[in-house]
């Protein structure tokens, strides 16, 4: 395997560590933690990401997308700031959803203002009821006529609170199952639906992540059914692929972030006359946090080479996905104990990106679920129905 990037990789990443310091960050600290930020604002943000290729991911050039391979796209992700790592992950996932399954005329009228932020994108999986067995989903799909009514809920849905655009996961027959499941483009402004937020113990209150819609007689017209009718779950889950390696790509973000925070404070903070990164057990949570991260990365990267080559992949996928979320986990307590009483100050950066990794071992597929699907691949057992 070659390590090695590639020279557009190289200035790519460059590029996407560059605009977060000198654009994103900077925008982001107009907004006071606490304060919720306006639509018009975390579209603006979203709009700052575009010309490298953010929102784009790997929707092909000729579809207006940034034609980027699952790897490349990944290490632009890692340079985002934590804040807007679902923002940005589920808009440009709701457009390559669109790209991938839908019909061309649904490509021209959804895909151009999803890529140019002039909407913003969810995808309404996950039910109050439902979780990881995705194939008991109970919102409804009825047909009427020329159209769908659409009657569920939906729940702790990414972008949820604030999106205009829905790719929703719904019933059309329920005596089939997980085979009478379709997949839905819901627009808000011609079909509303309403939404709640719902606050996380990651969120600071500035945009809030994940929300709760509610569907009542939401009517779509039947040109709105996307993909092959009762192949809904066998999309949704090759999708999910791609969203487990995405979601240990934001493991990386905080994991790294706090080795830099601890490598930092152990180099200034003194104790017994002499800075405590000279204290051997420093040291050995410093060699711990930075083999938890390389192999984190490693998984995630093998991970990301086997999706580009479009084979099903849920061993490598899965197994990324629930060892870099909880190894993040490990890394940010480990970073709050270097730091001491300092460490569960919210002054200080660790508190809030413990926080923020414990969020990740639970989307797309709680840790549980991706060691289910590993032995699963592994044995050739199936653990549940």
């Amino acid at each position: 395997m070659d390590f090695d990037l590639t020279e557009e990789q190289k200035m790519l990443k460059d590029s996407a560590k560059k605009l977060m310091d000198r654009e994103i960050r900077p925008y982001l600290a107009q907004f006071p933690a606490g304060q919720q930020m306006s639509f018009d604002d975390i579209r603006a943000i979203l709009k700052k990401l575009i010309p490298l290729g953010y929102l784009g991911n790997t929707i092909p050039e000729e579809e207006g997308g940034a034609g980027l391979d699952p790897l490349t796209y990944h290490l632009i992700m890692e340079e985002l700031d934590p804040d807007i790592f679902g923002l940005t992950m589920i808009t440009g996932g709701a457009a390559k959803s669109i790209s991938v399954m839908g019909s061309e005329e649904q490509k021209k009228k959804y895909m151009p203002p999803l890529l140019n932020a002039e909407t913003i994108g969810c995808a309404g999986i996950t039910e109050p009821n439902i979780g990881s067995f995705t194939g008991g989903i109970q919102t409804r799909a009825v047909a009427d006529g020329d159209e769908f009514v659409i009657n569920g809920s939906k729940m702790w849905i990414t972008n949820g609170a604030f999106a205009d655009v829905c790719v929703l996961l719904a019933s059309v027959d329920p005596s089939m199952g997980a085979k009478g499941l379709g997949r839905f483009i819901v627009e808000k402004k011609t079909s509303p639906w309403e939404a709640r937020p719902i606050m996380t113990m990651g969120d600071d209150g500035r945009i809030p992540a994940v929300g709760q819609l509610t569907f009542e007689d939401c009517r779509i017209p039947k040109e709105n059914a996307m993909g092959i009718p009762g192949q809904g779950l066998k999309e949704q889950l090759v999708e999910f692929q791609m969203a487990r390696c995405m979601v240990a790509t934001g493991s990386l973000i905080f994991a790294r972030r706090a080795i830099e925070e601890a490598v930092k404070y152990a180099k200034e903070r003194t104790q017994f006359g002499r800075p405590i990164g000279q204290f051997q057990l420093i040291q050995d949570k410093i060699a711990d946090m930075q083999a938890l991260y390389d192999a984190s990365r490693l998984l995630t990267h093998r991970a990301l080479v086997e999706v580009s080559k479009g084979k099903r992949c849920a061993k490598e996928t899965s197994m990324a996905k629930f060892f870099a979320t909880e190894a993040c986990v490990k890394v940010t307590s480990m970073a709050i104990q270097i730091h001491g009483a300092y460490g569960l100050s919210t002054e200080y950066p660790v508190e809030r990106l413990f926080r923020g990794a414990r969020m990740m071992t639970i989307p797309d597929g709680t840790t549980e679920i991706q060691k289910l699907i590993v032995a699963r691949e592994i044995l050739g057992m199936q653990a549940f129905v």
